[in-house]
């Protein structure tokens, strides 16, 4: 809605972005600890409400909306940070009771949560020559989903039986290594494919290879040429100035075209709020400066780089603003 004329009230939709994503994996960890507290049979309620307290707050109006001062923004994340380091406790202490053992057995190796795999950052496994990937699934259906694990060496991946699975060695994109805050040297990604069943989980073994086993990726990367994903549901096509074209559905044959893409801004109206006319964009109003978007650089480089398990399209703008477009093996 709109408070006077030059005053509606769609600014916050997207203020504050990494305040929204953060408060979103807040939840996903929430859900998941509930559900391991109660089928550990942990009762350890009272612990879990570090983390949904601070979840309750986080969805204020004033809080996942983004309309916040920074210094209260602050706050709201370090209050979801703080809850999501006690819910680590009750997952370890769940898998400790869940994962099978027999008698002999070492205790349960300590779990940790791997919460910045959005920038390919997982310091603590990424120089291990071994280490376990437990992957819970939250929803009451199996799922069969690739996953990416970010590491410095090649690795040979096995399944809960102990059989090795196809896996693959992907460089992290410059502009991913180049993010801001990022601590982690791994210049590469594992990807695998795990199958998870139904509000459960399986664990996954990783052993680094030696040289001796160590074997050229066998991926194809080439650059500002035309990059054409496909697998057996999907064709994805996108020219060599980094332009989607066409996604065309190949079992259906339905094709859908694309004139333009690409990433856009609006200059800010500048104002003193003193007067409806005076209405400056902001935190909570939108209001542009001109109708018209400006892209946020005129050329732009693609990088296609093509896999068993993946095919990538790293399409770059400039030094801040860069898109991957993934399409995995058997995805739909």
């Amino acid at each position: 809605y709109a408070h006077h004329p030059h005053g509606f009230w769609t600014g916050y939709f997207t203020s504050r972005a990494a305040l929204k994503r953060y408060e979103r994996h807040s939840n996903n960890i929430l859900q998941a600890t509930r559900q391991l507290n109660a089928l550990a049979n942990l009762n350890l309620r009272n612990s879990i409400f570090f983390l949904s307290e601070a979840m309750g707050v986080a969805q204020h109006h004033d809080a996942v909306s983004g309309t916040e001062k920074q210094e209260v923004a602050f706050d709201y994340a370090q209050r979801l940070a703080v809850g999501i380091n006690v819910a680590s406790g009750i997952i370890n202490q769940a898998y400790s009771k869940l994962l099978p053992k027999s008698s002999q057995s070492p205790p349960s190796p300590t779990q940790f949560l791997c919460q910045l795999t959005n920038i390919s950052e997982c310091v603590p496994v990424q120089d291990q020559t071994r280490f376990t990937v437990t992957l819970w699934n939250p929803t009451i259906n199996p799922v069969l989903q690739h996953f990416r694990v970010p590491v410095t060496r090649a690795y040979t991946v096995r399944d809960p039986t102990g059989q090795p699975i196809l896996s693959e060695i992907i460089p992290v994109s410059n502009a991913t290594k180049n993010i801001p805050g990022r601590a982690s040297t791994a210049t590469n990604q594992l990807i695998f494919r795990a199958s998870l069943p139904a509000l459960g989980f399986n664990t996954y073994f990783f052993e680094a290879k030696t040289d001796e086993k160590h074997e050229k990726p066998k991926i194809k990367i080439t650059k500002n040429d035309e990059c054409i994903l496909q697998n057996q549901n999907l064709r994805v096509e996108i020219d060599a100035q980094g332009n989607l074209g066409h996604i065309v559905n190949l079992k259906k044959s339905f094709d859908v075209a694309f004139t333009s893409q690409g990433f856009y801004f609006y200059q800010s109206f500048p104002g003193n709020n003193s007067r409806s006319e005076f209405q400056a964009s902001g935190a909570y109003i939108f209001r542009p400066l001109t109708p018209t978007a400006v892209p946020v650089s005129q050329t732009r480089s693609i990088t296609c780089i093509k896999g068993d398990n993946v095919q990538t399209a790293v399409i770059v703008f400039n030094d801040w603003a860069s898109q991957e477009i993934s399409l995995y093996d058997e995805a739909e």
